[in-house]
């Protein structure tokens, strides 16, 4: 099977990191995390939010090739900077086997009443799962890149500074399950938006392309 157009984006962006020694050592640093299971309970995004960003259930991350970690940093890294907006949307449950869309179609029949959330029953070679849309103002979290103390006490971690933002109608492409970090990376650089509802979230990850080009 040939190379998608993602994966070679995300192969771009790995020669990128290549090139330059310290972005090389933060993406070994940020891919010993998520293999040691550090990024699905990281604050302020709560669980979920590493299989959000990308998830296989074929292969764990400590074989994920190496530019799928590239698209994962790259795609953390636009988030923490606020050029990614995002909100979690909950839903009816968790998501069944790709095989169960009706199950799933059910499931998202009960997400929050300000969204509709549309699975492609037949799909047939279709480039995601369904359609996330909404309409009016969606008011949003956008992080500053900067950290604050929540208090003086000596144990209190740091937490993320996010400011409010607000973004018209729309829509997204959804995409249940797995799905790779280059396709999610993909989606919000065509789309400008995509929605991810990973495997045993119960909630739809909305993140919203403000300033990413």
């Amino acid at each position: 099977m040939g190379r998608t157009v993602h994966e070679d984006m995300a192969e771009g962006y790995l020669e990128d990191f290549l090139e330059h020694p310290e972005a090389m050592a933060a993406l070994t640093r940020l891919r010993n995390r998520h293999i040691r299971g550090e990024m699905v309970e990281e604050e302020p995004y709560g669980s979920g939010y590493a299989d959000s960003l990308g998830s296989s259930a074929r292969f764990p991350p400590n074989r994920w090739p190496l530019h799928q970690h590239a698209a994962f940093i790259q795609l953390h890294a636009l988030i923490g900077s606020g050029e990614v907006a995002f909100t979690k949307i909950r839903t009816g449950g968790t998501p069944g086997p790709d095989a169960d869309r009706e199950g799933n179609a059910a499931l998202l029949a009960g997400t929050h009443k300000r969204f509709t959330a549309e699975l492609d029953m037949g799909q047939n070679g279709a480039d995601f799962d369904g359609i996330l849309s909404w309409e009016g103002d969606l008011k949003i979290s956008k992080p500053t890149g900067a950290f604050y103390y929540g208090d003086s006490c000596a144990s209190t971690g740091q937490t993320l500074l996010v400011l409010p933002a607000a973004v018209p109608g729309g829509w997204a492409p959804l995409e249940v399950g797995d799905s790779w970090p280059s396709r999610t990376l993909m989606h919000l650089w065509q789309y400008k938006a995509v929605a991810r509802w990973p495997y045993g979230a119960r909630f739809i990850w909305l993140f919203l392309n403000l300033d990413w080009r």
